[in-house]
């Protein structure tokens, strides 16, 4: 869970200079989540902020016409990422008007493709690292540093390239015990699942990679997850999933131990080998892990071909590779988006019907709380902060 202590916040936190509303004086204290909206047909997106524990979103902030966006946290900050041909990186703070911009950089490299930012991940307040799908370095920022001196460096990770690719499709990224895990698909050029996806481990003192010792030829960890969807670290572990392709593979689910770098498989193509149909061209797919408390939760995704038919989730205890399916009315049968661990022990899984896109809370007893948060758009991406008056 990400709890983030943010003092000052402004009265304007919902005061609508965050969006084209200006009329409204809602505000917000105590635990928020800030989720980024994704339209059914991706044609546009925008930002809803709420209250934990209550049902009511506020939405209509940082409208955009395009959908490829998302958001990531650090302190008193919000950062509002612009992906794919959008390359833009636009920061909030709290400690002022907190849905008033306080910049908006250009990601962009001159001739050059698109940088694709995935992920920021900030370590400090003056450092932070820049995860770009479409290119083959890590980018070190100075986010309090203005747009003419903001890059400090990079990180070269094209060893991981495949066979015919110029980057290594650097996917998510995650930053513990002064380490920064930087996940890669490894896709050949025309994103076919080729080899392994691999993670590289960067000391963040020298912004140097580690040599893990654990791969012939390269430095980083080799994974059986391929096709890397998401990762998600606790004190001794770091978990990360991978889709595998479109057709026969299902991915994996990999436990690595932060101690050792050791890697061990908990989910792989014959876990759950009843979802499969080859017949009927159906396979499951593992896409997304979150841990609450002492419990691991998986998503899978049911695929016939290209069309998604359900999204199961099973639980399991952190220190074994024994999974349960959640048998929640809610969930059943509905095909899942954003799943993340939330505050005061909680599980946050967002529903991603066209018809149906409200976002439920399971409490720690598998209880699911009585309202559902109920969305305009599908929730693609969910963060929390502790506000304080």
């Amino acid at each position: 869970m990400k709890k983030l202590a943010i003092t000052a916040l402004s009265a304007a936190l919902l005061s609508g200079c965050f969006g084209e509303d200006e009329s409204n004086t809602n505000s917000v204290t105590g635990h928020v989540y800030i989720a980024q909206l994704i339209a059914a047909d991706y044609s546009s997106s925008e930002i809803a902020v709420g209250t934990v524990g209550e049902a009511d979103a506020i939405e209509g902030y940082a409208v955009k016409d395009d959908s490829d966006y998302t958001i990531d946290i650090y302190g008193q900050y919000l950062y509002h990422i612009g992906k794919n041909n959008l390359d833009t990186l636009t920061r909030y703070d709290s400690a002022a008007d907190f849905l008033l911009a306080d910049y908006t950089y250009n990601l962009a490299e001159p001739e050059s493709a698109s940088s694709n930012t995935y992920k920021l991940v900030q370590v400090a307040q003056d450092k932070a690292y820049l995860i770009r799908y479409g290119k083959a370095s890590v980018q070190i920022i100075d986010p309090t540093a203005e747009e003419d001196n903001f890059v400090k460096g990079s990180i070269d990770l094209s060893a991981y390239n495949a066979e015919g690719a110029s980057v290594p499709y650097m996917a998510d990224a995650v930053f513990t015990d002064g380490k920064l895990f930087v996940g890669m698909q490894r896709l050949a050029s025309n994103y076919q699942v080729v080899t392994d996806s691999y993670i590289a481990v960067i000391d963040t003192t020298t912004d140097t990679e580690i040599d893990t010792s654990a791969a012939e030829g390269l430095n980083g960890l080799a994974l059986s997850a391929d096709n890397l969807s998401g990762m998600t670290a606790t004190d001794d572990f770091l978990y990360v999933t991978g889709r595998g392709d479109y057709g026969n593979n299902s991915g994996a689910l990999d436990r690595i131990n932060l101690d050792d770098y050791s890697v061990e498989t908990l989910i792989d193509g014959s876990t759950f080998s009843s979802l499969n149909d080859a017949d009927n061209n159906t396979y499951y797919h593992v896409e997304a892990v979150t841990v609450v408390d002492d419990l691991g939760y998986v998503k899978l995704s049911v695929e016939q071909g290209y069309s998604a038919l359900e999204n199961p989730i099973y639980s399991f205890p952190v220190d074994t590779n024994i999974f349960t399916e959640l048998s929640v009315e809610e969930f059943t049968d509905q095909k899942i988006g954003v799943m993340t661990a939330g505050p005061d022990s909680t599980l946050w899984v967002g529903v991603r019907n066209e018809e149906a896109t409200d976002m439920y809370v399971m409490n720690s007893d598998g209880t699911i709380q009585e309202t559902a948060i109920e969305f305009s758009m599908p929730v693609n991406e969910l963060e929390f902060m502790e506000v304080q008056e």
